[in-house]
């Protein structure tokens, strides 16, 4: 008894192949949108809503604004290097690695920031409340956000260094991480002026 280990090769031209997968990544940023943005209006819902000082209890206290935009700073350098590599091919490789740097560093803060967030009441141990709630989930998006920017990124500085890789193919990949990339440092920016502006 044989069995066949032979594997079918699809040979769709690159350009076929860029556009499914680039459609495939806007889909999900679609979907992600959808959360992050379910995430803002559950925000303001909670806020506004504000059923006997359930928002922010007695003694509980906010965050200051800069927390919130210190964790955007990273997604924009990331969006920003990434963009400069693609229309700048011949330092991309050393572009790739600020991206990889920058997306790391901001999941290290998004990580240490969730790990000493001040929102439990020191004397009985329950959480503070709405607002501390939804920073939260906050946080937790964006360090979403973070962990699979750090993957992408990894994976074009590995690619970045092999020698035989098809242009056209490659071009396409780059302008499809380029649209997370972009995508990332828009929600954090839309989560950092919801926590700065509506307290």
């Amino acid at each position: 008894m044989s069995t066949e280990t032979e594997f079918h090769i699809h040979h769709d031209a690159p350009e076929v192949v860029g556009r499914r997968e680039r459609l495939g990544v806007r889909l999900l940023i679609v979907a992600d949108g959808a959360f992050v943005f379910g995430m803002i209006f559950s925000y303001f819902y909670l806020r506004n809503l504000d059923a006997n000082g359930g928002w922010l209890p007695k003694g509980a206290h906010y965050l200051s604004a800069a927390s919130g935009w210190m964790t955007v700073v990273p997604l924009v350098v990331a969006a920003f290097a990434h963009r400069m590599g693609e229309r700048q091919r011949e330092s991309f490789k050393a572009l790739s690695i600020v991206t990889l740097v920058a997306l790391l560093l901001g999941a290290y803060y998004q990580w240490h920031q969730l790990a000493h967030m001040p929102f439990i009441v020191k004397d009985t141990g329950i959480f503070e409340g709405g607002y501390a709630s939804m920073w939260l989930l906050i946080a937790g998006a964006n360090f979403f956000h973070f962990l699979v920017g750090s993957f992408i990124a990894l994976g074009l500085v590995l690619r970045a260094r092999r020698a035989s890789i098809d242009p056209i193919l490659e071009t396409w990949r780059l302008r499809t991480a380029g649209s997370w990339f972009t995508w990332i440092a828009i929600s954090g920016i839309a989560c950092a002026l919801t926590t700065t502006f509506i307290r």
